[in-house]
């Protein structure tokens, strides 16, 4: 068995998927301080590349500079929804659930097969050459960058499964061969 280090201890900052927290209610006042630094660009809206996961780390960013507890994330959760998430959200969601049932809520709906072959096709068949035809205007350098990002926001979307440098690696290079 490799080394590993000692188990943290659970940090409600970082953890996803998160786990279940009893709700307590938050005051008006931090629920207006995290409404003023949520830049609603970054809303989620259910969409294919709109990634939920990405999408909370920001919401957990602010909770921590505001001071929002874990027992308070359900109250400003729905803060950071539009579009299809945010009628979903309405429609099945209750008042009590908590927030760790919420996100598994939106995130099962959401985050489904469609979306997983769309990702995977993208991943595997992407190209240097045709993101320089998609890019005219644009240098080598910059056609590379938007491969990387274009790349890099699949390996998220995808999961577990295609995370690390290796398979990045692998996959930039093919996309340049091919």
């Amino acid at each position: 068995v490799p080394f590993r280090p000692p188990a943290l201890p659970h940090d409600p900052y970082k953890t996803l998927p998160p786990r279940w927290s009893r709700n307590d209610r938050l005051d008006a006042n931090r629920i207006t301080q995290f409404s003023k630094l949520w830049d609603n660009s970054n809303k989620y809206t259910g969409n294919a590349y709109n990634l939920l996961d990405d999408k909370i780390k920001i919401f957990f960013s602010i909770c921590w500079q505001v001071d929002i507890k874990e027992e308070e994330f359900h109250a400003v959760f729905p803060r950071i929804l539009t579009g299809r998430a945010e009628t979903f959200y309405i429609q099945v969601v209750e008042r009590d659930d908590s927030f760790a049932s919420a996100y598994t809520a939106i995130k099962n709906h959401f985050d489904h097969d469609v979306h997983h072959q769309h990702y995977y096709t993208d991943w595997t068949t992407t190209t240097f050459a045709r993101t320089r035809t998609e890019n005219p205007d644009k240098g080598l350098h910059e056609v590379l960058q938007i491969l990387l990002d274009k790349l890099q926001l699949c390996q998220r979307a995808l999961g577990k499964n295609f995370e690390g440098e290796d398979a990045l690696r692998t996959t930039v290079i093919n996309a340049c061969r091919g």
